[in-house]
């Protein structure tokens, strides 16, 4: 999860100067160099501060932090992002560019071809507005039919004959937005969630692909760049495009056993496993061939977010891994866990699913999934049956399970995790914290309560000198909080902040 946010429009200059800063805080030997590095440099997350300040930090390897801080794979994504951003706001924007998205948007087929007559350079103007998604930047008036990102209002009815309209006038059927992760309209509407359920998703595909579009059923390859080496099938699903891959299959492509469980196909998923219940083949996803039970646990995955119930019970019954991702960001558990739906999270618990898996954009486990979304009685279940870790047990103030999760590992004090937007935190750094979320939301705790928490933290080992991925210390995160209490009691067990070290 990212712990920086790009100003609206970023510099690369200023950019640069931040990973020479790093490489300056690197040279000065600072802790809080080492644990930004740590935390976000993949070939060195196992590494000690000490091994980290002791090596040199080459300008391409402070570049890569300095990205993956704002949320990008690698500096070169992070720099394509800045650039893209400033060939888009140099777009003109066309004076009747929003009146035609508004027209476009209510279904409006006469005011649009009126616009379109009076301005034809309409078709191929783009938009020069920051959209809430980056893949969306510098998109023209055709890429906003596949209403992705979806929109507040419904997609028209007429949706299909919009789209010929704009064809009709000129509208490139492959032109690509401008976003790191651009896309063309088919791209667009096949990863639709809007358009799948408005049950528009065959008809404009097919509208697209009879005026020249392309779509590879066969590759592995995704239609929208970013998305790396998944079928069109896998894109289509992960955003819940049912109705894109049913189109799909009637244009000739062959379904995997996730597919068929992700539609709810019972004919065809059957069909995939042999008399003794053995899988007859396993579908690649990014570029590997899937184990038997990571398969049977993506198919149930896909299963149960589309709600195909029958499906979810076949799948249960073998055996599986129950901790995959793919849609969504989550794991089966975490998907319960934010439906509320408590039978299922039972039933996971039971089959052996990691309770504890962060495995997500959000660093954060089912319980948190379940605290998030206000599913009281899943959180409070999980509270009373499962282990919480002594992570979210810290930031939860389930004092509890503090306890016990110190009376059975010690060494967790230290225990440094990507715990929810924190990289490389410990226990001790959330306990500094006096505001703690619940199924009730947000809340400030009296922090002569939390001082115990600390304390009892701290008399069991805590380090309070080890510095998150943040580039700050528990003593950091206590003044931030206005805890002086807590600040106290820190530095006189030795805590410093990150500056000081």
């Amino acid at each position: 999860m990212p712990t920086r946010s790009l100003p609206p429009r970023p510099d690369l200059a200023q950019l640069k100067r931040q990973a020479n800063e790093l490489r300056q805080l690197h040279r000065e030997g600072k802790q809080s160099a080492a644990a930004r590095i740590i935390a976000n440099h993949p070939r060195l997350k196992r590494a000690s501060p000490s091994a980290v300040l002791d090596a040199k930090l080459p300008l391409a390897d402070a570049q890569l932090v300095i990205a993956r801080e704002y949320g990008f794979e690698s500096w070169a994504a992070l720099k394509h992002e800045v650039e893209a951003g400033k060939r888009v706001a140099k777009f003109k924007p066309h004076p009747a560019f929003n009146e035609a998205v508004a027209t476009l948007v209510a279904g409006d087929l006469r005011r649009l071809e009126q616009l379109l007559s009076e301005h034809p350079e309409l078709v191929h103007a783009r938009t020069n507005l920051e959209p809430p998604y980056g893949y969306f930047a510098g998109a023209t008036l055709l890429h906003h039919i596949a209403w992705n990102p979806s929109r507040r209002e419904p997609v028209p009815n007429n949706i299909v004959d919009v789209a010929r309209l704009l064809l009709d006038r000129g509208a490139d059927v492959n032109a690509l937005t401008l976003g790191r992760s651009a896309g063309t309209t088919m791209g667009l509407v096949i990863t639709s969630r809007m358009a799948s359920e408005a049950n528009v998703s065959g008809p404009l595909m097919q509208l697209l692909l009879d005026r020249g579009a392309t779509l590879d059923l066969g590759s592995s390859e995704s239609v929208i760049p970013d998305w790396g080496k998944r079928s069109v099938f896998d894109v289509a699903l992960s955003n819940y495009a049912t109705r894109a891959a049913e189109k799909m299959i009637e244009l000739g492509a062959k379904p995997d056993v996730c597919v068929a469980a992700a539609l709810g196909r019972m004919d065809l998923l059957k069909d995939f496993f042999d008399v003794s219940g053995r899988l007859r083949s396993r579908p690649r996803r990014q570029g590997r061939l899937l184990t038997e039970r990571d398969t049977i646990g993506l198919a149930a995955l896909f299963a149960y977010v589309n709600k195909h119930n029958e499906a979810v019970d076949f799948l249960l019954e073998k055996d599986g891994n129950w901790n995959m991702t793919g849609v969504n960001n989550g794991t089966l558990m975490h998907r319960a866990a934010w439906d509320g739906d408590l039978a299922m999270v039972q039933r996971l618990v039971a089959k052996g699913a990691d309770i504890y898996n962060r495995d997500n954009p959000f660093n954060s486990t089912p319980l948190s999934w379940a605290q998030h979304n206000k599913q009281t009685a899943v959180f409070n279940w999980m509270r009373a049956n499962c282990a919480i870790d002594l992570h979210e047990a810290v930031g939860f103030d389930l004092r509890e399970h503090v306890e016990a999760r110190l009376r059975e590992d010690p060494a967790s004090v230290n225990k440094r995790v990507d715990h929810w937007d924190v990289p490389q935190s410990t226990p001790l750094y959330w306990s500094a914290w006096t505001e703690i979320s619940d199924v009730d939301g947000r809340r400030k705790v009296d922090e002569t309560e939390r001082l115990k928490t600390v304390r009892l933290l701290l008399d069991s080992g805590a380090d309070p000198n080890i510095v998150a991925g943040d580039g700050n210390t528990a003593l950091d995160v206590a003044n931030a909080a206005g805890a002086a209490q807590i600040a106290a009691l820190i530095e006189s067990r030795g805590g410093k902040r990150a500056a000081d070290l």
